[in-house]
């Protein structure tokens, strides 16, 4: 009888093991175990009310991206680039790429920490009604110690599935991590400080993406390094964010470039490598590019920098730039590395060619600025892209010199608010920085776009121009014809991508 029970004990003592271990290999890690892709872009929030100060650049480096999962284990993801830096008052209105990894693996993850460093904030003060910045205000200020701002908000925690396919866009707040006083000086730039970052899953709520398609990333401009006919794909390196390859499909649109170099409107005939071109691409959610515009600047690689004109040019040769991108030539580079991005350049037109306009197939209005050769029409708030043909760099407090003959008008990104509900073809936009002169609301021209044709301007945060109102605050990536009294034009802005933050 004993025995007996003793055997029906450990019987169902064996029955219980059985269960348990069972119940343990039933149970799986969160997310599923394997892993998921996550793609990360980089935004910027613009500063309110805009008119509190005249940014004319804010330049960061992006060092690491780590995510912590509820283990408390990092996951690094990989930048885009060894040294990636970026102008934060361009992704006003546009997104960089951070960068894709595919290995990360599938659980819930707490936070996500990014390592920035070397701010350099460019700005000015200017009277609201005058054009151009106030004599002698052009000011740039360091940002002293990096930083490692964590993101634990929402849409934290995050839990990733095995095979998962998502992306985060991290936005940077401008106004929190500036100090600026009633006389539009900025006298403080702090990365750590509350809330610089947050973030927001991708893609956006409403905009007028495709299904499968996570956000814009648009005006990569550097040097075409590889081009592959049978896949239709193109690699564009940058001097600062890495390379971007994108793969064109049967709405690409080429732009007028294309035939202004004699090229037609093809991928066989128009990508070419060597070329310097800006492309306009969608990251898809699997991580990979989808070009949705190829526009060829320059048949030959050489020096470019691009930035914002902040004062009226002193003659018609002379102007300044503060600079927000570069491209370098592949070999016998004139400029590298001295020209930092943020920095002021004085730039003379030596024996310049007819000006151009990049218009990438935009609408745009009659105007004074394609062919001309005189600087003195260049107004503050274009941005210009220019080919330098000799350098001096900065010495002390005396800004760098460059020789140009060669200059595009190029795309201007600036924050204000919506003046009147929009249509399908325009809406109004005011407060503008103060610099740019405006005293009324200012139009802004929307391309409808018929690819592959024409483009369309793009929308993040809303999908239309008819969504519009006011008093909402909008960024927009345009090109710039003047609205001031002093430089008035029937269509100011054209432009190609519109954001509601």
């Amino acid at each position: 009888m004993n025995f007996r029970n003793i055997l029906a004990s450990l019987l169902s003592i064996f029955a219980i093991s059985l269960v348990s271990c069972s119940g343990s290999k039933t149970s799986t890690p969160p997310g599923g175990g394997g892993n998921a892709t996550l793609s990360l872009t980089l935004t910027a929030a613009p500063l309110a009310p805009p008119p509190n100060t005249n940014l004319l650049s804010f330049i960061v480096d992006v060092n690491t991206i780590t995510l912590t999962s509820s283990t408390g284990t990092n996951v690094n993801i990989p930048l885009n680039a060894t040294s990636f830096s970026v102008d934060l008052t361009k992704l006003q209105s546009d997104s960089a790429f951070l960068g894709t990894s595919a290995t990360v693996p599938a659980g819930s993850y707490t936070s996500i920490t990014l390592s920035i460093s070397n701010a350099l904030v460019t700005f000015c003060t200017q009277l609201q009604g005058n054009i151009g910045c106030a004599p002698g205000s052009v000011t740039a200020i360091s940002g002293g110690a990096a930083a490692t701002p964590k993101i634990t908000s929402s849409p934290f925690p995050l839990t990733l599935s095995a095979n998962q396919k998502t992306g985060l866009a991290i936005n940077f707040n401008l106004g929190n991590a500036l100090t600026v006083n009633t006389l539009q000086v900025v006298s403080a730039v702090n990365l750590a400080a509350t809330n610089v970052l947050n973030a927001t899953a991708l893609p956006p709520t409403i905009s007028s993406l495709a299904t499968g398609q996570l956000d814009f990333v648009e005006d990569v401009t550097g040097i075409v390094m590889a081009v592959n006919a049978t896949t239709q794909s193109v690699t564009v390196k940058t001097t600062t964010r890495g390379s971007i390859t994108a793969i064109a499909n049967s709405s690409t649109v080429f732009s007028p470039n294309c035939t202004a170099f004699l090229l037609s409107l093809t991928f066989s005939s128009c990508v070419v490598q060597g070329h310097v071109a800006s492309i306009d691409t969608v990251l898809n959610s699997d991580g990979t590019f989808t070009l949705l515009e190829y526009d060829p600047l320059s048949t030959t690689t050489g020096d470019w920098i691009e930035g914002i004109v902040p004062v009226i040019p002193s003659s018609s040769t002379q102007f300044t730039l503060v600079t927000n991108d570069l491209v370098l030539a592949t070999s016998g580079s004139v400029i590298s590395p001295s020209v930092p991005l943020g920095a002021s350049v004085n730039a003379t037109l030596v024996t310049p060619k007819p000006f151009l306009i990049d218009s990438k197939g935009l609408t745009i209005p009659t105007n004074s600025f394609a062919g001309n050769t005189d600087g003195s029409i260049f107004l503050p708030g274009q941005t210009l892209s220019l080919h330098v043909t000799s350098f001096t760099a900065a010495s002390g407090s005396t800004p760098a010199k460059a020789n140009v003959d060669t200059v595009y008008l190029r795309f201007t990104r600036v924050s204000g608010t919506v003046a009147t509900t929009g249509t399908q073809a325009t809406f109004t936009i005011q407060n503008l920085p103060s610099f740019f002169g405006m005293t009324t609301p200012l139009l802004v021209e929307i391309t409808q776009g018929a690819p592959p044709s024409t483009p369309a301007t793009n929308f993040d945060g809303v999908t239309s121009a008819t969504a519009l109102s006011n008093p909402q605050t909008v960024s927009i990536r345009a090109l710039y014809f003047g609205g001031s009294t002093q430089a008035p034009s029937a269509m100011p802005f054209s432009a190609a991508k519109v954001r509601v933050p």
